[in-house]
């Protein structure tokens, strides 16, 4: 893979930019904010799975059984952010990255010391290895870390604002943003 992007002004590959990423993403991928969620919906996933039918088994047409469930058991956005920290969200939420880490290799991320200003930052995504970070390129060559990024409860809020005439796939859907070179990126809220 070529670091060609990441050239400093005397050809030096590792530039700021991509010394920057690079611990960004180690901090977001390594703390104790995302490890005791992580533990926290992988202990709670089997009653939850109970409480919701049984037989989650992590492949990609689970997504579609995922949609009907958030349809069925939250009626709009703001019911969405009224039970976001009750276990029926969160390990959705944790269940739908889990789906993109085993079939597509991506990984939890959470902002160790989220920003008071920027709620995102709160929340835990699941985004592309950094080792893949050059197969992505942001078309408008603004953005160095073109990974595609997806926060789970953010593809909730586009179920419940698209609503059920949309039709089903809208989760399975967001798994083809992390073929190489893509540049569809979650749009935070």
């Amino acid at each position: 893979m070529s670091n060609e992007i990441w050239d400093d002004e005397d050809g030096d590959e590792g530039g700021d930019e991509y010394v920057v990423a690079e611990r960004i993403d180690k901090e977001h991928a390594d703390n104790p904010r995302l490890a005791a969620w992580l533990r926290e919906q992988e202990d709670g996933f089997a009653d939850w799975s109970r409480d919701h039918g049984g037989g989650w088994d992590f492949g990609e047409r689970s997504l579609d059984r995922m949609e009907a469930l958030v349809r069925e058991h939250l009626t709009s956005v703001d019911d969405l952010f009224a039970q976001e920290h009750t276990p029926l969200v969160q390990v959705a939420c944790w269940y739908v990255g889990e789906v993109h880490n085993r079939t597509r290799g991506t990984e939890w991320r959470m902002d160790p010391d989220p920003a008071d200003g920027h709620p995102w930052s709160r929340r835990p995504y699941v985004i592309a290895p950094f080792t893949r970070l050059h197969e992505y390129r942001d078309p408008e060559g603004i953005d160095y870390d073109a990974r595609p990024r997806h926060h789970p409860l953010s593809s909730f809020l586009t179920l419940l604002r698209e609503g059920p005439a949309a039709g089903s796939g809208s989760l399975r859907g967001e798994l083809d943003d992390y073929e190489p070179g893509g540049d569809d990126r979650d749009e935070e809220g």
